[in-house]
């Protein structure tokens, strides 16, 4: 309420409605009687009198002509009035003239006893019978005007004057300001800037000017700045999608058209004039042959008909070759086959003029135009043929008629068409090749992982391929087109999981497939379809990934049910193993990168983060795979809660025990194991042997030292090397993701890992460490010390106390609700019952009294508030109108430095060289060597 009126108190907006009778206290009858009274106060006012308008009242209050006062009707006599009636000029508060009012109102009885003294127009100023005539008034009214007219020439003449010495004056400044300007260069700059430029070299600037030498080349990189526009707006992610899908829609109309031969309204664009290369001396097809690629197309056979030959001069001239040498015919046969030629009435033809009289069959060609054919009785046609020299002759036989010669520009039009009509043709053709062998960019969703495999298998041929395909369908049948892709789309989320975990399978199995199935590509790509599926639809992937977790957990229970009936392999071998596969293993590496793993309690991750603790609590150890797929694991774990700064007991555990396995003493430390899967490492000779098998490698070093998940890579000779320093570099990453806290937690936390590395001490020498191993466990003993050391004494930890009754009891929030009258204070004890309602109303004054000071006090502070935010608001305008000619001012400046640096005539001097320098001294209103 107090802003709204603080806000409004300097507005206009509101009114006050002061007509008669507008407030309701006001009866009807009041109302009417206050509005007769004013109306008649307004009626009754002389300046009624001098009304033009023809509304006339009862009341005589009308308005209409007057003379002397008087109004013109039909009692109107023409008679003088009293002079007690007549309204002067001068009895207002005009500023006109007594002289003025005589000749404007005139007559009467006033103004014959002004005639008698002093004249209808006041005294005569001459003398005589003191009194003067009209004639007199007016020329002294006419000398006054005159006068004032020839005082305001005079004045504008004098102010046109002054402005001449004015443009005079800066003319005169202007034709002056070179040789002022020669006076400022009393120094020389350019041996200035010289002297600088080898100080800088030399490196003997002082403070000061190095000072202003970063100031100058921050202020030139500023000049150097990109400019930003504004571009459009961010689009939703359902307009993405709908673009991309639209785009894909669109390729794929085109590619289905061009193979059914269908360029209507295609360009062609994507497709280059000559892709296979050209040239007259190049093999080409016979006209009856067709490759193994050949369409089999009408208009695409056409095209190489004529062009599939070599031209070779011969003894019997030029002639076409095909690729087998043959000569399929001769150059300008095709010119020579007129006959195939019809021709038609009113058609341009060359005749043979009077063929069978010419001597010795000479032949006389002359242009001329066909105007008749009919057919003799023997079956031949003949043809009437005007000349273009107005001869004319009739009954031409064939031979005799040819067609007319093209001319120059008719001939290189018409070579021109035909290269493109060919040119367009073997467009077509590469198009529609290209069409039948490019992938489909519009896909239905598979419903199982037996239809995607086929779909990869028709149209990929490598890895890239088949990621291409499972993006296109994501990219077509998205949540965001259609709200009924729901259920499709999360059937095939299902797929697309049991999709990577088959790719993963592949990588334990023959690695990446080299550079045409790039399978760890190929789980790049599906970790990102995966994240974006997901963030179409989180609920339907929630689900998914629910249900799937599940049965990863019902299959490790079902192996370590099968433990105990099966005896336990190497999974390298092919053999039984309690441990999940490698697909599987990858996938949950790929979860923390599509659901967050830093909320406290998430529907996915955590389930996963449990899932991978059982594993490595429950699962038995016996082999080297085994082994990498545990340390794998208590990576994943360490990956989930790094970001919510938690701590995995289950991963610290499983790689203290693993450090256990490069002891120098082993059988004594394996019984003490700190996870009951590897209880039983002294019972796995593959286990055993690890220290072995790594004190006989005769060089490690960093590049070979490479931990896989692939087969070859845990069965090869450097796998013993790699488990442990993977290892130690896995216990410095967490030791850099916990840290050190106050109270000294991280010595037990890593106490049980800091055990097992000093069981490391490479003191045998029949197992000696490489080099390489014993600097890793050097630089993890450095580092375990420092986060772990403390001065202190950590108290140990106490069990928590129960929560109280005082503190389990909610607390009441109902008021309590007490008679004043009847509640007395210890204070009012012993009073009489008038003194101590005396004292219960001064006591309840004094709280009122501070309740509304409490209130003004926190108004007053409101309304400051409000105060200086107005004036902060109205100075930031100002200071950015203020900023904003500065920079103008600038902007000048540099224009004039510009200018300078120019030379020549423009200007001299100037730039803010002096202004530096005198910036140095202090004598500037700025501090020392400080920036403008």
């Amino acid at each position: 309420m107090l802003k709204s009126q603080l806000m409004e108190q300097h507005k206009s907006n509101e009114f006050v409605d002061r007509r008669i009778g507008s407030m309701r206290k006001q009866q009807k009858e009041n109302a009417m009687l206050k509005r007769i009274v004013a109306e008649r106060v307004r009626r009754s006012k002389r300046a009624g009198k001098f009304s033009l308008e023809d509304e006339e009242d009862n009341d005589g209050g009308g308005f209409g002509l007057t003379h002397r006062g008087k109004a013109i009707d039909d009692t109107y006599t023409g008679q003088p009035q009293d002079e007690t009636d007549i309204i002067l000029s001068d009895d207002d508060d005009d500023d006109l003239d007594k002289v003025d009012t005589m000749l404007h109102f005139g007559g009467g009885k006033f103004d014959k006893s002004n005639q008698t003294t002093d004249g209808y127009y006041g005294a005569s100023s001459t003398g005589g019978d003191g009194t003067r005539d009209m004639g007199d008034a007016y020329r002294s009214r006419k000398q006054e005007l005159e006068e004032r007219i020839l005082h305001k020439k005079l004045l504008k003449a004098e102010k046109l004057k002054r402005k001449e010495d004015q443009v005079e004056t800066f003319e005169t400044m202007d034709e002056s300001f070179v040789e002022l300007a020669g006076l400022l260069q009393f120094r020389d700059k350019e041996r200035e800037r010289v002297e600088k430029s080898e100080k800088r070299k030399k490196g003997t600037l002082d403070a000061d000017e190095m000072e202003m030498d970063a100031w100058d080349k921050e202020m030139k990189q500023y000049l150097f700045e990109r400019k930003v526009k504004a571009t459009d707006r961010t689009k939703t992610p359902e307009e993405i999608a709908k673009e991309e899908a639209e785009k894909l829609h669109q390729l794929e109309t085109r590619r289905l058209a061009r193979m059914n031969g269908d360029f209507d309204e295609d360009d062609l664009s994507d497709i280059s004039d000559d892709e296979e290369g050209g040239g007259g001396g190049k093999k080409r097809k016979q006209k009856g042959e067709s490759g193994g690629d050949d369409l089999g197309d009408s208009d695409d056979d056409d095209v190489m008909k004529d062009d599939d030959h070599e031209v070779r001069f011969t003894a019997d001239g030029l002639v076409y070759i095909d690729k087998d040498g043959k000569v399929v015919g001769k150059v300008g046969e095709e010119e020579q086959a007129e006959d195939d030629v019809k021709f038609t009435e009113g058609m341009k033809v060359q005749g043979n003029y009077h063929a069978s009289e010419q001597y010795q069959g000479k032949e006389n060609w002359y242009d001329g135009t066909i105007t008749g054919i009919r057919t003799d009785s023997a079956g031949n046609t003949l043809y009437d043929v005007t000349y273009d020299d107005g001869d004319f002759e009739e009954g031409m036989n064939r031979e005799n008629v040819r067609p007319s010669p093209l001319s120059k520009e008719e001939k290189d039009q018409k070579t021109s068409e035909e290269n493109e009509v060919v040119t367009a043709k073997k467009k077509k053709q590469k198009a529609k090749l290209r069409a039948k062998k490019t992938m489909p960019f519009v896909f239905e969703v598979p419903t199982t992982l037996d239809a995607l495999h086929d779909m990869i298998a028709m149209h990929a041929t490598t890895g890239a391929d088949a990621s291409l395909i499972i993006q296109r369908i994501h990219a077509t049948n998205s949540v965001r087109l259609n709200h009924k892709n729901k259920e499709k789309m999360q059937n095939f989320y299902d797929v697309l999981l049991r999709r990577f975990i088959a790719v993963g399978d592949a990588v334990f199995n023959t690695g990446s497939g080299g550079p045409d199935l790039e399978r760890y590509e190929q789980l790049n790509s599906l970790t990102k379809t995966l994240y974006r599926m997901s963030q179409d639809s989180p609920e339907c992937a929630g689900s998914v990934w629910s249900r799937r977790l599940g049965i990863f957990q019902q299959a490790v229970a079902k192996r370590l049910r099968d433990v105990e009936i099966h005896s336990l392999g190497d999974a390298c071998e092919g053999e039984f193993s309690a441990w999940p596969s490698t697909g599987m293993l990858l996938l949950m590496r790929a979860l923390p990168h599509i659901f967050p793993s830093t909320d406290r309690r998430h529907a996915v991750v955590t389930p996963a983060l449990l899932l991978l603790g059982q594993i490595l609590a429950q699962t038995p150890v016996k082999t080297r795979c085994d082994v990498t797929k545990g340390l794998f694991c208590s990576a994943l774990m360490i990956e989930y809660t790094k970001g919510a700064k938690r701590f995995p007991p289950e991963a610290s555990a499983f790689l203290a025990s693993v450090l256990r396995l490069y002891a120098d003493d082993s059988e004594s430390v394996h019984g003490s194991s700190p996870l009951p899967s590897l209880s039983h490492a002294n019972n796995c000779p593959q286990l055993m042997d690890l220290r072995q098998d790594l004190s006989e490698l005769s060089t490690v070093t960093d590049a070979g030292v490479r931990l896989s998940l692939e087969k070859d890579d845990i069965q090869s000779e450097m796998a013993p090397a790699a488990i442990l320093v993977f290892t130690l570099r896995l216990f410095q990453r967490h030791l850099d993701i916990v840290g050190v806290s106050r109270d000294g937690s991280e010595r037990e936390m890593f106490a049980e890992m800091t055990k097992s590395l000093l069981c490391i001490k490479g003191s045998r020498k029949d197992l000696p460490l490489p080099i390489y191993v014993k600097n890793v466990i050097a630089e993890t003993a450095r580092k375990s010390s420092s986060t772990c050391a403390s001065d202190t004494k950590r108290e140990p930890l106490q069990r928590r106390k129960g929560a109280s009754a005082k503190e389990l009891a909610i607390k009441t929030l109902a008021p309590r609700m007490e008679d004043p009258s009847r509640y007395n204070m210890s204070k009012d004890k012993g009073k009489s019952a008038l003194q101590a309602e005396h004292d219960r109303h001064r006591r309840e004054y004094k709280r009122e009294h501070k309740a509304a000071m409490r209130e003004l006090r926190l108004d007053n502070a409101f309304i400051e508030t409000e105060r200086r935010k107005a004036k902060n608001e109205t100075d930031k305008k100002a200071k950015e109108k203020r900023h904003k000619n500065f920079a103008w001012l600038e902007q000048e400046q540099a224009t004039m430095n510009q200018q300078v640096r120019m030379g020549g005539s423009l200007l001299s001097g100037g730039g803010i060289g002096a202004a530096k320098a005198k910036a140095r001294q202090g004598k500037l209103g700025i501090k020392k060597g400080g920036k403008f």
